[in-house]
């Protein structure tokens, strides 16, 4: 029987794209979106100088003199994150993330043509209501909708259907796997496996001793075209976070309380959406020059999503830190449980 396809949705240069929403201008120029010293996030004419997402701003600079550099508006992109994340859940009967901009969706269907609609309308939505481009690939399976998103960028869809996925099961370098590491291509390399056919040629012992059991047990499946096509939506993660900083929305005027009441609304808010209470919560503050951030860390008897339980201790928390010069807050929600365990928690 046929598993019903998965798509594999990603927001192109996400960063940069939220803020090309409100800088038309720079659309068709090199420009990145940056945090600090490092690139968070190049749009394609940056990319094509060799800028990538991770290199420092020096390193840009060198391979791109006339690059346009924006700071990062964290609070902006984390809200048109959310949103995105609404559409999905209203497009798919469940949604696993993968970062704040790309996610696996279950459509329910094994109908490729009803997939691609569902694909084209999704695209044609976030577009609309986001002004963000969005690839979108289509698979059986997690590795084949991710390889089909790859293969859709920029700003486009790819299916790879039962043909093409049977080619690239011999076909498929091992360095284009996703999830696997520098190390252990290269650990590969050197006992001539390069590519998935080569693993006929090994051994299962050998292959458990060069990459580990569970790499040789996902290398197999990936081969033998049984890797996972199962998805672990956000009602099964044990945390979830939110990010801010004093710069984002241009509002250098907010106060910290005003930044950490943000932040952990918008956080209570996404575990309000999943279905979710939580039990603890950690807040990292990060301030000008600081080394290292200061963490607040907060339990409750009975675990909650309400905004309005978490903050009083929290703000008496922050002013206690009593330093000058925070620039950010990352709270993150522990803990997590769904509602009808809440009150088992009591006991």
């Amino acid at each position: 029987m046929a598993t019903s396809l998965l798509l594999h949705v990603d927001a192109d240069s996400f960063f940069a794209s939220v803020i090309l929403r409100h800088r038309p201008e720079l659309v068709d120029r090199p420009m990145a979106a940056i945090a600090h010293v490092f690139i968070a996030s190049a749009n394609y004419p940056a990319r094509l100088r060799g800028v990538r997402g991770g290199m420092q701003v020096h390193e840009a600079q060198h391979l791109c003199p006339e690059l346009v550099m924006i700071e990062t508006p964290r609070d902006e992109v984390e809200e048109v994150s959310d949103a995105l994340f609404d559409i999905f859940r209203d497009s798919a009967r469940a949604v696993e993330p993968g970062s704040m901009e790309e996610a696996f969706l279950d459509i329910g269907t094994t109908d490729i043509r009803v997939a691609v609609d569902a694909a084209q309308s999704l695209r044609r939505r976030v577009a609309r209501e986001l002004g963000i481009p969005i690839s979108v690939g289509i698979g059986r399976t997690k590795l084949m909708a991710k390889l089909a998103s790859r293969a859709a960028k920029p700003d486009g869809l790819h299916v790879i259907d039962d043909a093409e996925a049977a080619e690239l099961r011999i076909s498929l370098p091992i360095s284009d796997i996703w999830g696997i590491g520098a190390q252990t291509v290269e650990r590969l390399r050197l006992i001539e496996v390069a590519h998935l056919a080569d693993l006929d040629r090994i051994s299962p012992e050998e292959l458990r001793r060069v990459c580990g059991a569970g790499m040789a047990h996902r290398l197999d499946r990936i081969r033998a075209g049984t890797d996972d096509a199962t998805l672990n939506p956000v009602e099964t993660r044990s945390s979830l976070s939110s990010e801010g900083t004093i710069s984002g929305y241009n509002r250098p005027d907010w106060t910290p309380s005003e930044l950490l009441e943000a932040c952990v609304t918008r956080v209570c808010g996404r575990a309000s959406k999943a279905d979710l209470a939580a039990g603890g919560l950690t807040v990292a503050l990060r301030f000008d020059g600081g080394d290292a951030p200061v963490i607040l860390k907060h339990r409750m008897p009975s675990a909650t999503s309400d905004p309005r339980a978490w903050l009083p201790e929290m703000l008496r928390l922050l002013a206690a830190a009593q330093q000058p010069g925070l620039i950010a807050v990352k709270a993150t929600l522990t803990a997590l449980v769904p509602p009808e365990r809440v009150q088992q928690t009591l006991f």
